[in-house]
């Protein structure tokens, strides 16, 4: 089954400047090139004042687009995972229309039980038992979670920098 629309993936560091989480971006974007993915491009956010047009290419957000099938979506997964371990970076939120997906440092078998959970429901499959359902976990502290959007956006508020 092919899952279609884009997936954007959000860079999150409270520690780190604007040029930090620049450089963090470009690493990951660098990673997920490797993947030959259809289309992966730096997200854009509204300009500032004064700013030549209303657009201005954002410091944190990647959008992932094209189809995708499951096993994409899972590497995809992987490489932020990875990526997260050897970047120092706090999390990194992945959206694609109503789910919402946040990898954060945690075991590798809760953060493969929320991946398997997200996976599912953008393909339209019912999820596994696995205890893991739609919704934060407030147990699993620094886990991993598929969480609804907030009314702020698909990626919520913590999404825009």
């Amino acid at each position: 089954m092919t899952i279609t629309g884009d997936v954007t993936v959000v860079v999150h560091d409270e520690d780190a400047d604007a040029q930090e989480l620049d450089e963090l971006t470009q690493q990951l974007h660098a990673e997920l090139l490797r993947l030959e993915l259809p289309d992966v491009a730096r997200g854009s956010a509204p300009g500032g004042t004064g700013a030549k047009s209303g657009l201005v290419q954002s410091l944190t957000t990647l959008v992932l687009s094209g189809g995708f099938s499951a096993a994409v979506l899972r590497s995809v997964t992987v490489v932020v995972r990875d990526w997260i371990r050897r970047s120092g970076a706090r999390k990194a939120v992945l959206v694609s229309g109503e789910h919402r997906l946040e990898i954060e440092a945690a075991s590798k078998k809760t953060q493969d039980a929320a991946v398997e959970a997200w996976v599912r429901a953008l393909a339209g499959e019912p999820a596994p038992a696995t205890g893991i359902e739609t919704g934060t976990d407030p147990a699993a502290d620094g886990a991993p979670r598929q969480a609804a959007p907030s009314p702020e956006g698909p990626a919520g508020p913590a999404a825009h920098g």
